[in-house]
C-alpha cells in the first residue's frame, strides 16, 4: 500500500532493528576517516560482529529483548558460535552470514539515505548530512578492533553490551531520535513531519490501551473508540485521518487476499473443474437475493462515526468464504459515507484508475447493479472475475527465462480446470506500526512488559522518553 509509505517514511517491513541505521552510520563515518578500510569487508565484518553480539546478550538478558525481532543473519551467525568462537573471517566471506554483497545494508539504505545518515553511490558509503561522527565513534567503541579479527571468542564479545542492537545501553539513542522523529522541521518538513507524527500516535494510543497484538487492537481503537476521536493530543495530529483511511483500506485488502487464499489452498485438490470452484463461496451463501444479504449486514459507518463492523459478532460466526464476503461488501458500503479527509486514503479513483477492478468504488457499483440478483449468483460471477484478473496478473508478470517461458503463478487455468502450483499467502498489509514500535523500542520510547499471574498478556507500554517525545 503506497499510502502506508507516504505517512511512514524511512520505516519499511524489514527495517525493524533501530541500531542498525546507526551502526550504518558508523560503518559510513569509519570507511571515510580510514582510507585504507575495503567498504564491503568493513561492512560485512562489523554486522556479523555486531549480530553475533546482540545474539549472546539476547541469550543472557531475553527481558531486555523482549518484542524485537532477531539480528539480521541471527540463525547462520549463532549456528557459527556454538564451539565458543567466532569466525569472523569465514562468516563475513562472500554467500556467508548474508547472500547479499553488502549484508543487510540494502533493506535499510532508502531509509538511511531519506534520513541523512549515509549517502551511497555503488559499493561506496560515505557519512551523511545528519550523521554525527563523533558521537558515532563513542558510541560503537571497539566494533571496527573486533571487525578486525578473524576470529574472536564468545567470552570477549559478552563483554560489549554496549554494541547490542537491544538499545538499552546505547550512547546516541538521543541523537538518533532527533534525526528519525525531530520536533524542529527544516528541509523536506512534509516527510518528517509524516514520520514524526506516525510516531507520537502510535506513542500515546500505546500509552493509551497498552496493547499485545499492536497492529490488530490498534487499528480497531483508532476506527470505533470514541476516546481516540475526543483525545486532546491525537486531535492535534492532522496525520490521524489520514491513517484511518489506511486503516479502512487494509481490512478490505486483507478480506481480498483471504478470499483469495481460502480459495486456492483450501478449494483446490488436484484439478478442479472452474465451475466447481466457483460454486465454494456460494454453497457458504443463503439462498436469498443479494439486497437482502446486504441489508442484514452492519454498517460500517453509522450516523457519519465510523464502525469496525467487520468484527461484529455475527460476522465473525460465518464461514470463512462468506466472512471474508461480508468484509469486502462492508468496506465497499463506505464509499460516498467518509470525511473529506480519510476518503482519500480509503480509495484514491485519480490513482486507481488504471487499476480499478475490485477497488472499493468497483464493488460497490458491481454489487448494485445486482441488487435484485440471488447472492449465490452474485458470488459465482464474482469468483470468476477473480479467476480471470488472477491469470491476467499472471500473463503480464510472464518472462522468457533459460530458453523457458515462465509463468509466475501459483495458479494455472487450462482446458476449463484449475490447478494449484503453490499456495497463497493471503494476510493483511503491513501498517509498519509493528516495525515502528520495534524501532521505538531499540530507542527507549517503548518497551514490551512480561504478563502477569493474573493471566495479562505481555503488551507494549511507554517509556518516559517517549512520553517526553
Amino acid at each position: 500500500m503506497r499510502r502506508v509509505e507516504e505517512l511512514l517514511p524511512g520505516v519499511t517491513t524489514v527495517t525493524p532493528h533501530a541500531r542498525y541505521y546507526s551502526l550504518h552510520a558508523f560503518v559510513a563515518t569509519a570507511l571515510s576517516s580510514h582510507g585504507d578500510l575495503d567498504p564491503v569487508d568493513t561492512l560485512r565484518r562489523c554486522e556479523v560482529v555486531f549480530g553475533a553480539i546482540s545474539i549472546l546478550h539476547a541469550r543472557r538478558f531475553p527481558e531486555q529483548h523482549r518484542g524485537m525481532s532477531q539480528a539480521h543473519g541471527h540463525d547462520i551467525i549463532s549456528a557459527s558460535m556454538r564451539d565458543g568462537e567466532l569466525n569472523v573471517a569465514a562468516l563475513a566471506a562472500s554467500g556467508s552470514y548474508a547472500q547479499a554483497t553488502r549484508g543487510f545494508l540494502g533493506p535499510y539504505l532508502a531509509s538511511e539515505r531519506l534520513l541523512g545518515l549515509v549517502t551511497a553511490g555503488g559499493e561506496l558509503m560515505s557519512p551523511g548530512p545528519k550523521s554525527d561522527e563523533r558521537g558515532l565513534k563513542l558510541a560503537f567503541d571497539g566494533l571496527l578492533d573486533l571487525a578486525k579479527m578473524d576470529s574472536i571468542p564468545c567470552n570477549i564479545l559478552e563483554g560489549y553490551s554496549s554494541l547490542c542492537l537491544c538499545g538499552q545501553h546505547a550512547i546516541e539513542r538521543t541523537w538518533l531520535r532527533s534525526v528519525m522523529f525531530p520536533t524542529q522541521f527544516l528541509g523536506d518538513v512534509g516527510t518528517r513531519s509524516r514520520r514524526t507524527q506516525t510516531a507520537l500516535m502510535l506513542c500515546r494510543l500505546i500509552e493509551m490501551y497498552e496493547p499485545d497484538n499492536l497492529s490488530i487492537e490498534l487499528s480497531r481503537k483508532l476506527i470505533a473508540d470514541s476516546r481516540t476521536y475526543a483525545d486532546g493530543q491525537l486531535r492535534e495530529l492532522e496525520i490521524l485521518p489520514a491513517w484511518r483511511g489506511v486503516v479502512l483500506r487494509r481490512w478490505y485488502t486483507w478480506a481480498w487476499r483471504d478470499l483469495w487464499r481460502w480459495l486456492v489452498n483450501t478449494q483446490m485438490t488436484g484439478a478442479v473443474p472452474i465451475a466447481q470452484l466457483q460454486s465454494a463461496l456460494s454453497e457458504q451463501l443463503p439462498d436469498k437475493k443479494l439486497s437482502s444479504f446486504r441489508e442484514e449486514l452492519p454498517d460500517g459507518v453509522e450516523a457519519g462515526r465510523l464502525v469496525d463492523a467487520e468484527y461484529d459478532p455475527e460476522i465473525c460466526l460465518m464461514e470463512t468464504g462468506s466472512q471474508n464476503l461480508a468484509w469486502l461488501m462492508i468496506g465497499a458500503g463506505r464509499v460516498g459515507q467518509l470525511s473529506e479527509h480519510v476518503a482519500p486514503y480509503f480509495e484514491s479513483t485519480k490513482r486507481e484508475r488504471g487499476n480499478y477492478e475490485l477497488t472499493p468504488s468497483w464493488l460497490r457499483d458491481f454489487l448494485s447493479q445486482r441488487n435484485d440478483q440471488s447472492v449465490r449468483d452474485v458470488a459465482f460471477e464474482l469468483t470468476g472475475v477473480l479467476l480471470a484478473r488472477s491469470q491476467r496478473v499472471a500473463m503480464s508478470k510472464s518472462s522468457f527465462t533459460n530458453g523457458r517461458w515462465r509463468v509466475p503463478t501459483r495458479l494455472t487455468v487450462r482446458d476449463g480446470y484449475a490447478f494449484r502450483e503453490s499456495n497463497e499467502g493471503g494476510g493483511p498489509v503491513s501498517l509498519r506500526w509493528d516495525q515502528l514500535t520495534q524501532v521505538m523500542s531499540g530507542l527507549g520510547m517503548v518497551r514490551r512488559v512480561p504478563g502477569d499471574t493474573s493471566g495479562a498478556a505481555e503488551r507494549w507500554t511507554l517509556t518516559r522518553n517517549g512520553r517526553d517525545q
